[in-house]
């Protein structure tokens, strides 16, 4: 499983917006499941059930983790795709200015050491827009983006 999945396309945002969309894949975080295990966990038809499930799946936003065969019927096991979903920092950045493109994301897996220089550093930057509250940002959350992840692989 992926540590991040980065939502860079409007139907993917469209797919995963949907709060029983959401619980559903709440449901799958700790366990893969089944259709029909989901389908009796909230008393529901297993047919409503799958129609959401293979709008996440046709979206990517979860993955078959494996299948098991049952009386000669196959039954696919459902999970995330990734341990956190979250929208692209592009995703309605809809003018190219720079040479950006809109639909730009990041694929971020750091390691433990890593996370700790990311958070020390974040506490920094809270601690010093606090201290220079009127100081006019220069710096778009992209260059930030890349600025963070190439100083934690030079460290």
């Amino acid at each position: 499983m992926e540590k991040l999945l980065i939502i860079n396309e409007l139907d993917q945002l469209k797919s995963i917006s949907d709060p029983f969309r959401l619980q559903l894949v709440g449901m799958m975080a700790d366990e893969p499941k089944t259709g029909q295990m989901l389908a009796d966990e909230l008393g529901l038809p297993r047919a409503k059930i799958h129609y959401h499930l293979n709008q996440l799946l046709s979206h990517n936003i979860i993955t078959v983790s494996h299948t098991v065969e049952k009386s000669s019927i196959i039954q696919k096991f459902y999970r995330p795709a990734a341990e956190a979903i979250v929208p692209s920092i592009n995703i309605f950045n809809f003018n190219n200015k720079n040479g950006a493109v809109p639909y730009a994301a990041y694929t971020i897996s750091p390691d433990e050491h890593e996370l700790e220089i990311l958070n020390s550093r974040l506490t920094a930057l809270e601690n010093s827009k606090k201290d220079n509250e009127n100081k006019k940002e220069t710096a778009t959350a992209d260059e930030y983006a890349v600025y963070m992840l190439k100083t934690m692989r030079e460290a």
